[in-house]
């Protein structure tokens, strides 16, 4: 391009969607040496693994009927749910943030050229998610389907899972312009945070419950549930059905033109609440105060704080305990990487409490709830807030590493274990009198303390303080480690404890034994602690250049 022509306005828009998009890989790093694309590239490696898995899995089957029907309702809802995914993560996408603002703002652009190429640029990137998690589904699903018609057979699925997957992101977006045009300042921030926040937690949710939902659409188009008519997968579903049929189910094929017609109601709700006022709309979200211990967080907060300054006795303590409890409010990250947590244990309630469970799904319950929250508050506190900003905690570290630990257990005790037991209680008192209900609590409480223990055994940081390298996690082991614990620690307890409740001194003696071992490992842990000179602010990575560890004596 020649350097002396001045800048056309399509030169301008491609530079301005070039920028946008970059801007999506531009995010802050957990780790000073960490690459922001990397995160990027394993997420997309991540996610195309499921469509992969299922169209492998399910190819030799050649289905048909309302099998084949059970497992186009997977491809077409995981490619909602990712795309609800992206949506939720970038939240106020559409906005320029403050970096932009201040940089932008200045030149001699109009606005609305500024929203068309974030919105270009935020589709792309949308598009590449939406590409990767069904490239593996499309290169091998006309071996799953049973037709012969290997053309209609690809279309068909490669229409309704976009069609699917683009319904997901506009009508989030819609729902951010609603919110956005109808709520101002600090309202608005503090409903928009508790929306993304559901929203995470039941997109996780619905992502586990996704194969049973799938294999139930048959009793329920028998029963003509109205949830068919009250749940966007289902749509799709009949959408689906009505481009290539495999059960010619009239009521599932009529659900295809509701499908259509949410997906444009949707695309003009967006439009109709961005649109007309993008100008106000961008000053006002930057404008708006930052998420704070608002509402319920603030009525929690308060209420941890009230109950910890009687047991938080070193003045460390009390900074330490007060810190998690404004990050975790605060910090969009952490609150959408504990709602992932959430939603998983949403999706095991669910699958315990479901019709005909009964007093064995109390049982379980609290133990899978207390792992999920124990292990999820773990990974939690071991990447940082604001990194730039340890440098508080590392010039003030006088008084060793046991206050920040013990404040980091006590925090866990208090505003975690103690109101999820209390909640438990009350709902195990539906199926057991009050003493056995008391047993279950005090089974529970005993075997997270012991969890607690052994998840932090070791953990030598300041929560939320440390530079974190994701990469150096091997996934496949973690998650083996994490399903067997899992399976452990909810399937087999459950079944200890239902054989010690009918001899009462056994159970006793157990539950003595359990914090015993838990304070055991807790005095262990403290004498290694004792022995460090300071916490750890950043993670111990693999040297460039590897040595035999040969020294001279």
């Amino acid at each position: 391009m020649d350097r002396n022509r001045a800048p056309r306005g399509w030169d301008v828009f491609a530079v301005l969607v070039r920028h946008f998009f970059g801007r999506f890989f531009d995010k802050e790093s957990l780790s000073p040496q960490g690459e922001p694309e990397a995160g990027v590239i394993q997420t997309l490696g991540i996610l195309a693994v499921p469509s992969a898995f299922f169209v492998l899995l399910f190819r030799p089957l050649t289905l048909v009927g309302w099998s084949l029907v059970a497992v186009r309702y997977i491809f077409v809802a995981y490619s909602m749910i990712v795309m609800g995914f992206v949506m939720v993560f970038e939240w106020d996408a559409l906005f320029p943030d403050r970096r932009d603002y201040q940089i932008l703002t200045p030149q001699p652009l109009k606005l609305w050229s500024v929203f068309a190429a974030k919105a270009v640029a935020l589709g792309a990137f949308l598009g590449v998610f939406l590409l990767d998690i069904n490239f593996f589904a499309f290169l091998f699903w006309p071996g799953v389907d049973g037709g012969r018609d290997v053309a209609g057979i690809l279309w068909a699925h490669v229409v309704a899972t976009l069609a699917a997957g683009l319904f997901s992101a506009v009508a989030i977006a819609a729902l951010q312009g609603v919110l956005v045009t109808f709520l101002r300042g600090a309202l608005y921030r503090q409903v928009s945070v508790a929306v993304q926040t559901l929203l995470m937690a039941v997109l996780v949710m619905l992502l586990f419950l996704t194969p049973l939902l799938g294999f139930r659409i048959q009793a329920l188009a028998a029963a003509h549930s109205p949830w068919l008519e009250r749940f966007p997968p289902f749509w799709f579903i009949g959408f689906y059905e009505s481009l290539r049929p495999a059960t010619r189910n009239l009521e599932l094929r009529a659900l295809g033109g509701e499908a259509m017609y949410a997906l444009w109601i949707a695309a003009a709700v967006f439009l109709l609440t961005f649109l007309p006022g993008y100008r106000g709309h961008a000053r006002r979200v930057l404008e708006a105060p930052a998420p704070g211990a608002a509402g319920p967080g603030r009525l929690r907060a308060a209420a941890c704080a009230l109950l910890g300054g009687t047991l938080l006795r070193h003045p460390v303590e009390r900074a330490v305990f007060g810190f998690i409890s404004i990050t975790i409010t605060r910090s969009m990250k952490h609150r959408l990487f504990l709602a992932t947590y959430g939603g998983f244990g949403a999706a095991m309630a669910v699958l315990e409490l479901a019709p005909g469970s009964g007093a064995r799904g109390s049982l379980a319950l609290p133990l899978m709830l207390s792992f999920i929250l124990v292990s999820g508050l773990r990974a939690a506190f071991n990447f940082p807030s604001e990194l730039r900003a340890n440098w508080g905690f590392q010039l003030t570290e006088t008084a060793g590493p046991r206050p920040y630990l013990a404040a980091a257990r006590k925090w866990i005790f208090l505003c975690a274990l103690a109101p999820l037991f209390a909640a438990m209680f009350a709902l195990d008192l539906r199926w057991h009198a009050p003493l056995p209900a008391m047993y279950h609590a005090a089974y529970g409480i005993a075997l997270s303390l012991l969890l607690v223990e052994i998840l932090f055994f070791g953990f030598q940081k300041a929560p939320f303080t440390c530079a974190h390298f994701p990469g150096k996690v091997n996934l496949t082991g973690l998650a083996v480690v994490y399903v067997f614990g899992f399976t452990a620690y909810s399937g087999w307890m459950a079944a200890l404890e239902a054989r010690l409740e009918r001899y009462p001194a056994a159970a006793i003696a157990f539950v003595a034994v359990v914090g015993a071992v838990a304070f055991a490992l807790r005095r262990l842990d403290r004498g290694r602690r004792d022995a460090a000179a300071a916490l750890d602010y950043e993670d111990a990575v693999d040297p460039l250049i590897r040595t035999l560890g040969i020294t001279a004596q």
